[in-house]
């Protein structure tokens, strides 16, 4: 039976735990997963009671997929695929939507890193030591403003603990790779005499540069290793909490500290270097002391509190308190090539309240105050400030087998630099779902949501070389006019014929993006078949992207280009040949996206359980064109077998071509992945819980890029990983 092994929940029909619904009656899986409440949604929705699409990893199913960084150990998910800017710095691409689009967030608040500017950033939230890992697929502005317009990452642990303890408890967990040499492991404890409870965790993982199939780059290079592509990684966190009757109070402190290489990182031939001292983690991974190594470290303290029927007619009120500080350098030896700071204080305070006329809902209020600053020679975005504050309500009413869901929001966003005048913004978001449970087995949903999003300060005020994505970025608040020289000896320097390119203030900065999504689904759960589908369709006004100009940077003039003041602390001759960078400039178009995702399972006896998904993203400029850098279908299905100390499981996943492409934008051909994987669940004396794992992934080795990544074609995904690992909980 399922109490006896190991809990493995994760709402998805691909990826549902195959011991434990070889072991269990269709009900009793449908129950296991109806218990995992989403803890993004105020209301104690479980996934299959939302009227938006939601997946809550967790459990030896999280533990399984275990991978660096957020992104990867996400990038299965149907809807959900990765930024790939190699191992090393992958965020959550979902519906074809990414950075400033999808709020990461930890336990609750956004993280506070720089992971959304750019896709060389890594994020600093660790999965390692998460207790689960909650997808909200579609808008989420209604509760965390416009920068969730494409969905939300909750990564939740328990680092503030929400329960009475009496005793001692925790886990350890430990795993080893064979592509890039990956050594990790993490440990959690928690210790409390029932109302007081303590608890502190840590991880510690390395890798190496990574191995891949024999492939040659655009520069002519060939080799089966990815440069600079190493992982050093480390973090702990310590907490507290005090439970009592009505609620709890608690707070932690924790520190993430990521040393990581970005390949693809490239200069021109003309830059050169004059350094006098190599970095120590490129002495060490053998790398040039020209590549360049991301040096992150961020410092975080939460409050988390709860009290329960505080007064009448409300049920609960939840605040939660949040302030990070973070510094990110990129560093070529000892000299900051970029570096970027940042100080970020959040505050949420929720109130669940009583029915009125059968309808029951929580109202709530967010404030946010961030200040970024950008130094170093490639730093492309000036400092900038941002202040946020907004309100939101939800509310929601059963009638029978229908559940109506209401909720709107409206926050106020202020940008501010020292180079222009403040900008603001006002969003206004709202959504109305329904549920109809049709019978036991079968459920339906419709949700129709309204969200506005205000700009990000780097798609506004960026200006510079970006040399991880090999681009010249420009930003919302500029204009670029094509000027024409005169044709005479001497009137134009450039090898590109006689044009050049202006670049100025533009009369009017970046407008809010205004979409409109529509989400249908359907969930089945029988005694043999289990079926999920959704099908989105999100239309967007003033989308706003990175469009290839298709102009050099050295075609580019103007009293603005390239003039931040970056600074140079360390008296370093640095110089940098910019003239081959590819422009790209935010711009805004209307757009329009949508898709599917379908996922369905069949078992075939208590031991067999056969599997299949697919997904799909096509997005499209309504006045003709493509949306850059969208990933590409997939198709996959898997068979395991199961017994109840042990499963395995064969699947395959085919990425199709993607040949939706956008101007200056090439096609990438498909490619099929093979993985096998192999859990063993013992039961020890002494142990509450024990679980080992082997994991074969791409067992053929075969060459594979990612679409939607900048560095597409220098770093493309991993050759065969060999994978074992091993969790024990007490």
């Amino acid at each position: 039976m399922l109490k006896k092994h190991p809990v493995h929940v994760l709402v998805s029909a691909l990826l549902i735990s195959p011991a434990a619904l070889a072991q269990d009656e269709a009900s009793d899986s449908h129950e296991a997963l109806e218990r995992i409440v989403i803890t993004a949604n105020p209301l104690d929705r479980t996934a299959i009671e939302s009227t938006q699409p939601v997946y809550v990893l967790a459990g030896d199913a999280l533990r399984e997929v275990q991978a660096p960084t957020l992104g990867e150990t996400l990038r299965n998910l149907p809807g959900v695929q990765s930024t790939y800017y190699s191992p090393t710095a992958s965020s959550p691409v979902i519906r074809g939507l990414d950075g400033p689009r999808v709020r990461i967030l930890q336990n609750g608040l956004d993280v506070g890193d720089v992971s959304r500017g750019g896709p060389d950033h890594a994020v600093s939230t660790e999965t390692s030591t998460a207790e689960q890992i909650e997808v909200l697929r579609g808008p989420a502005t209604l509760l965390y403003g416009s920068g969730a317009s494409g969905g939300v990452v909750n990564v939740v642990d328990n680092r503030i603990p929400r329960q009475q303890l009496q005793g001692t408890e925790g886990q350890v967990s430990a795993g080893v790779g064979s592509a890039a040499n990956e050594r990790s492991a993490s440990a959690s404890l928690r210790q409390g005499n029932g109302p007081f409870v303590m608890h502190i965790d840590g991880f510690k993982r390395d890798s190496d540069d990574y191995r891949v199939p024999g492939f040659t780059n655009p520069d002519g290079e060939t080799g089966e290793l990815i440069e600079n592509s190493f992982t050093d990684d480390m973090g702990a966190t310590l907490g507290a909490s005090f439970i009592g009757n009505r609620g709890f109070i608690g707070a932690s402190y924790g520190r993430i500290e990521r040393d990581y290489g970005i390949p693809g990182h490239s200069h021109d031939e003309g830059e050169e270097h004059d350094h006098d001292h190599a970095d120590e983690h490129a002495d060490e991974h053998g790398d040039d002391h020209d590549n360049v190594i991301a040096s992150m470290t961020q410092d975080r303290v939460q409050v988390l509190g709860q009290l329960d029927n505080p007064w009448r007619g409300i049920d609960r009120i939840n605040a939660n308190l949040g302030y990070t500080e973070l510094t990110h350098e990129e560093l070529a030896g000892e000299y900051v090539e970029s570096a970027f700071s940042k100080k970020q204080t959040e505050a949420r305070i929720t109130a669940r309240y009583a029915e009125i006329a059968g309808w029951g809902g929580a109202f709530g209020v967010q404030l946010k105050q961030e200040d970024y600053d950008a130094y170093g020679v490639e730093a492309f975005t000036p400092a900038s400030s941002t202040d946020l504050a907004g309100v939101f309500w939800l509310t929601e009413r059963r009638f029978g087998d229908l559940t109506y869901e209401l909720g709107a929001r409206v926050e106020y966003v202020e940008l501010s630099t020292d180079a222009i005048e403040k900008l603001d913004y006002t969003p206004v978001s709202g959504s109305a779902g329904v549920n109809y449970r049709v019978n036991e087995m079968l459920s339906l949903t419709a949700n129709l949501a309204y969200s506005e999003r205000a700009p990000q300060a780097g798609e506004l005020f960026s200006n510079g070389a970006h040399f991880a994505t090999r681009t010249y970025d420009v930003g919302g608040i500029y204009e670029i006019h094509e000027e024409h020289a005169e044709d005479e000896e001497g009137a134009d320097d450039h090898d590109h014929g006689h044009e050049a390119y202006h670049l100025a203030y533009a009369d009017n900065a970046l407008d809010k993006e205004r979409s409109a999504n529509l989400d249908l689904g359907m969930h089945y759960d029988g005694v043999k078949w289990h079926f999920d589908a959704n099908l989105f369709y999100n239309r967007i006004n003033d989308f706003i992207y990175t469009r290839n100009t298709g102009i050099l940077s050295a075609d580019l003039e103007g009293d603005f280009a390239d003039d931040h003041d970056h600074g140079d602390d360390h008296g370093h001759d640095h110089e940098h040949d910019t003239s081959g960078l590819a422009v790209y400039q935010y711009t805004q178009e209307n757009a329009e996206l949508f898709g599917y995702e379908l996922s369905a399972h069949y078992l075939l006896d208590e031991n067999w359980k056969f599997g299949a998904f697919s997904d799909y993203t096509r997005a499209r400029l309504r006045d003709g064109g493509n949306v850059p850098r969208i990933p590409a279908q997939r198709v996959g299905a898997d068979i395991t077998f199961a017994q109840p100390s042990w499963d395995a499981k064969l699947a395959y996943t085919y990425y199709l071509k993607q040949s939706d492409t956008a101007a200056n934008e090439e096609e990438t051909e498909g490619f099929g992945v093979l993985s096998a994987y192999l859990n063993f669940y013992p039961q020890l004396s002494g142990t509450r819980d024990i679980a080992f794992y082997v994991k074969a992934e791409n067992l053929t080795n075969r060459l594979g890029y990612v679409h939607n990544s900048f560095i597409r074609d220098y770093a493309p995904l991993p050759g065969t990983n060999i994978g074992a690992g091993v969790r024990v909980r007490f």
